[in-house]
């Protein structure tokens, strides 16, 4: 299988559903607390969950239940997802959820509306 172009019609639909997967975690569905944006980081990357899974050490299952909030990471293997993505581990993981990426990428804007 190849993976999705940036861009495409099939793209957007895994990225929207990695969000959804994410997001739609009833309150204190996850565990601790702790909210990931995994699931949308590995969808927006086009990389499978084995390929995380091997990247970092660890069994896809295990990547699966991360990416729904089932289990919450070791220090270590959040260092080491983190490091996989090349990013700071406060913007792969927090005890709050984070906004919509539709929020942050179209904030609103205030329109005088109708004069």
């Amino acid at each position: 299988m190849t993976a999705p172009t940036p861009g495409g019609l099939r793209f957007l639909l895994r990225v929207r559903n990695a969000a959804r997967v994410s997001s739609n975690r009833p309150p204190g569905g996850t565990v601790g607390g702790l909210h990931n944006r995994l699931a949308v980081l590995r969808v927006e990357r086009g990389l499978t969950r084995r390929e995380v899974a091997e990247a970092v050490g660890v069994n896809p299952q295990t990547v699966g239940f991360l990416e729904r909030g089932d289990y919450g990471p070791s220090v270590e293997l959040a260092l080491r997802i983190a490091g996989y993505f090349d990013l700071p581990v406060e913007a792969v993981f927090s005890l709050t959820p984070f906004a919509p990426m539709s929020a942050q990428l179209y904030p609103p804007t205030t329109t005088g509306g109708p004069a």
